[in-house]
C-alpha cells in the first residue's frame, strides 16, 4: 500500500521506519503523515521546555541525590534530609516507588511526571543490574545498596548514567505522544489496539534510536558534573540549566525545524 511522503519527522531514517511500520497494518488507515506530523509538533513544541517541569526536574534531582549521597558519610542521613527515606538495604522495588512518591509530591503535570519517573526508573533498574550483574529484583547479603550509585558519581559515571537516562525519558515520551496520537486517530477499536500492540514490539527500536540520540548529551555531561557536582549538591538552578541544554540538545538532534515546511 502506498502512503504519503512524511515530512514533519524526526530526523533520522530509522525514526521514520518505526512510524511507518506501525502504521502499516490497515488498508483503511493512512494515517502516517497525520500521525507523525502531530506527534513531532508536539515533541517539537514541548520537549525544550520542560526543564520548566517541577516532575521533570524532580526526577532528575532524585538521580542526583543518590548519586551524592553515595559520597557521604551517612548517605541515608544525606537522603532523609532531602525528603528522601530508604531502608538500610534497599531494594530496586522499594527504590521505584520512593521514586514515585517524590515526584509525586512535588509535580506540577501528572503525565510529564509519570513519564520522568517512570524513565528514571527504568534508568536505576539498568545501571543496578549491569553493576551488580545480578538478576534478582533485591541487593542480596550484605552488599551496600550505595555501591552502585558511588561509581556513578564521577564524570565518567554520570555521564553515562545521564544518557540512560534521556534515552529512557526521550522513548517513553514519544512513545506517549504516539499511542496518544493513535488513540484520536483511529476510528476503530480494533485499529488501536493493533497499533499499540506493534508500538509495544518496536520498543526496542525505540529504545536503540533514542539511545543515539542522546548521545550527544555525553559530550556535555561530564564537564558539567565536574563544574557542578563534585564538591556539592547542585543547586535547582545548576540541575535545571543541565536538563534544559539537555533537552534542547535532544530537541535539535531529533526534529525537523518545523516552521520551514510550514
Amino acid at each position: 500500500m502506498g502512503h504519503e511522503r512524511i515530512g514533519h519527522l524526526p530526523g533520522t531514517k530509522k525514526w521514520r521506519n518505526i512510524v511507518a511500520e506501525l502504521t502499516e497494518f490497515s488498508i483503511k488507515n493512512n494515517n502516517v503523515a497525520s500521525i507523525a506530523n502531530k506527534t513531532t509538533r508536539n515533541v517539537a513544541g514541548q520537549l525544550e521546555r520542560m526543564n520548566q517541569d517541577k516532575g521533570v526536574l524532580a526526577s532528575f534531582s532524585y538521580l542526583l541525590n543518590l548519586l551524592h549521597a553515595s559520597k557521604q558519610r551517612d548517605p541515608h542521613a544525606f537522603l532523609q534530609q532531602n525528603g528522601i527515606t530508604l531502608s538500610s538495604s534497599f531494594s530496586l522495588l522499594e527504590l521505584a516507588r520512593s521514586i514515585k512518591q517524590f515526584n509525586q509530591a512535588r509535580c506540577d503535570n501528572t503525565e510529564y511526571a509519570t513519564i520522568a519517573s517512570q524513565a528514571l526508573i527504568d534508568t536505576v533498574s539498568t545501571w543496578t543490574k549491569q553493576d551488580q550483574q545480578q538478576t534478582s529484583l533485591f541487593f542480596g547479603g550484605n552488599v551496600d545498596p550505595f555501591e552502585p550509585w558511588r561509581r556513578a558519581a564521577d564524570a565518567g559515571g554520570f555521564s553515562e548514567i545521564s544518557r540512560i537516562y534521556f534515552s529512557n525519558f526521550l522513548g517513553r515520551y514519544l512513545k506517549y505522544f504516539l499511542e496518544r496520537e493513535a488513540s484520536a486517530s483511529f476510528k476503530s477499536l480494533f485499529d488501536r489496539n493493533d497499533f499499540i500492540e506493534r508500538l509495544d514490539l518496536h520498543l526496542n527500536e525505540i529504545s536503540k534510536s533514542t539511545f543515539e540520540t542522546t548521545k550527544v548529551t555525553q559530550q556535555f555531561a561530564a564537564g558539567w558534573y565536574n563544574k557542578n557536582a563534585v564538591q556539592r549538591f547542585p543547586d535547582i538552578a545548576d540541575i535545571q540549566g543541565f536538563v534544559g541544554y539537555a533537552l534542547k540538545k535532544l530537541k535539535n538532534n531529533l526534529v525537523f525545524d518545523l516552521d520551514a515546511e510550514d
